[in-house]
């Protein structure tokens, strides 16, 4: 469960919410990446939900004391973002990733994205990854798929609507 469903990575789905818009995330982890460096990068992707919730237990616990719980609970989410942090430091420059983003409140959707890079790339991958567990790809060949692809990502996740100045400037960190 902590190694996650996939072992490049992850692909995301927001449906439509309040905002009218939806959004896909293709989150592919460097080739080789080994099991206990992708635990450390999906744990530095889900402390903010986990560490909130681990946050409100710790304030619980201290309900007692709303002082101390409080100060607990700041303590632990920003630990946790601190440990994280470090540890995946090395690893997350490695990370690439592709989002399309969908608006569905002009009458038609407006797809802000490159949806073609996003289907080619998730499709190459779970072709490729259900091939390699039914003994039909050896991993070999799995892993130089999943070289292709992430090379054909873009080094630096870039999202929907960045102006085109702003793309130029220091690595962005997923």
């Amino acid at each position: 469960m902590v190694d996650g469903p996939h072992v490049w990575g992850s692909c995301s789905v927001r449906p439509v919410g309040r905002t009218m818009w939806s959004s896909r995330t293709l989150v592919v982890f460097p080739p080789g990446t080994t099991r206990s460096e992708r635990a450390r990068l999906r744990a530095w992707s889900t402390w903010p939900g986990v560490g909130a919730l681990l946050a409100v237990a710790v304030m619980a616990a201290l309900a007692g004391s709303p002082g101390l719980g409080t100060v607990a609970a700041v303590v632990v989410y920003a630990a946790g973002f601190v440990t994280l942090a470090r540890v995946t430091r090395r690893l997350r420059p490695g990370v690439r990733s592709v989002t399309v983003t969908t608006f569905h409140g002009n009458g038609r959707p407006e797809v802000h994205g490159d949806v073609r890079l996003l289907r080619r790339s998730l499709d190459a991958l779970a072709v490729t990854e259900r091939a390699l567990r039914a003994g039909d790809l050896r991993p070999v060949d799995f892993e130089s798929i999943w070289a292709d692809v992430w090379s054909d990502l873009p080094a630096r996740p870039v999202r929907p609507g960045t102006p085109r100045a702003a793309r130029r400037r220091g690595p962005v960190v997923w």
